[in-house]
């Protein structure tokens, strides 16, 4: 519902701006259309931006989800090899968004980026 209000808020703000360019300034008609689809093309680019970061964060709550709900996420570590990462030998490390291999494991200190890894049914 906060994105409804955000994307409202945008539109009434371009708006605004764009009515104070068009009928309060000296430009000629050229100029101001070249103003207010500088400024739309920047909104959109915003637009598109943030959308696509909201949809990566999307997925990646979803493979947290997962992994702390005991299931198995098919990763890619960082040299390249395919590894099962499950909570019984991997933590997750929410400041740089990685699994850190457990002490007392095989994959102690293996450092695997979350963006790598998709769940068992390969979502």
């Amino acid at each position: 519902m906060a994105f409804i209000y955000f994307t409202l808020f945008l539109v009434l703000l371009f708006l605004l701006i764009a009515a104070v360019i068009y009928f309060f300034t000296n430009f000629t008609s050229r100029i101001k259309y070249f103003f207010l689809a500088a400024l739309l093309l920047g909104w959109v680019t915003i637009f598109i931006y943030t959308y696509v970061q909201n949809q990566k964060r999307i997925a990646r709550d979803k493979l947290l989800y997962e992994f702390r709900h005991d299931a198995h996420l098919t990763c890619i570590d960082s040299f390249g090899k395919r590894v099962q990462v499950d909570k019984n030998r991997f933590d997750y490390i929410s400041g740089t968004q990685v699994f850190m291999g457990k002490e007392k494991t095989p994959y102690e200190g293996l450092v695997v980026p979350i963006e790598s890894c998709k769940d068992e049914r390969g979502r």
